[in-house]
Order: structure tokens, then sequence, then C-alpha cells
């Protein structure tokens, strides 16, 4: 004797979503893709608050407006490249840093993770 299946079937069946890659939805270029933690609180205007986990593409060229990872006096920082006054500079919109030869970007981010309380939220 078998058993037989009663009740009424789940209204979700057939709408089963396959799980989210995080790795598919935020690294493009795998070889050239690091995380770096920001450290710093200096970027917060700029929607990064401390402790945010930065998706940085080294392969990517960066151009004004992105978000990058430099190396600037020996201190790694995020900030938006701009132009002002003619110059490239990199700004955390309360001040800027002028490009100098010792400014070397190191990455384009291109996604932040934050964490909220005991969960991540992209």
């Amino acid at each position: 004797m078998g058993l037989k299946a009663s009740g009424f079937a789940s209204p979700a069946l057939g709408y089963e979503d396959t799980a989210i890659d995080l790795n598919s939805l935020l690294i493009r270029n795998p070889a050239a893709t690091y995380f770096y933690r920001l450290d710093s609180g200096d970027m917060e205007g700029m929607g990064l608050a401390r402790g945010a986990l930065l998706v940085v593409d080294r392969s990517k060229v960066p151009v004004l407006n992105n978000m990058v990872l430099l190396r600037h006096e020996g201190q790694f920082l995020c900030r938006v490249m701009a132009k002002h006054n003619g110059l490239i500079v990199f700004t955390n919109g309360r001040s800027d840093i002028p490009t100098t030869n010792e400014t070397e970007i190191i990455g384009v981010i291109t996604a932040s993770i934050k964490e909220y309380g005991n969960g991540l939220s992209c």
C-alpha cells in the first residue's frame, strides 16, 4: 500500500528561484577584483560608512565621478575622482586631494556591502 498525498499544493510551487550568487552579481573580472574594508568615516557623506566592504576592480579604467581606491602619501583612501579648476582631484565631498607623483589609483569601486546588525545588505 503506497502513501497518498492529501491537502492543497503550495501556492509557491513552481515559483522557486535560484540561489543568489553574490560573486556573479558583484564581480565582473574575478582575476582583477578584490575586497577592501573601509576603515574610516571619511566617505560617510558619499554614502559609505566605516566598515563597508568595497568591491574593487583593478581592470576598470577610472573616469570622472568614479569612486576609486587610491594610495596617496602612503595611505589607502577611498575617494571620488573629480575635476576642479581643470585639474583631477579626489574628493570625499568635504575636501579635495590633488593628484601628485605619489598618487596611485589602485582600482575602481564597483560595489559596496554595508553591514546592518546581524546581516549584510548591498
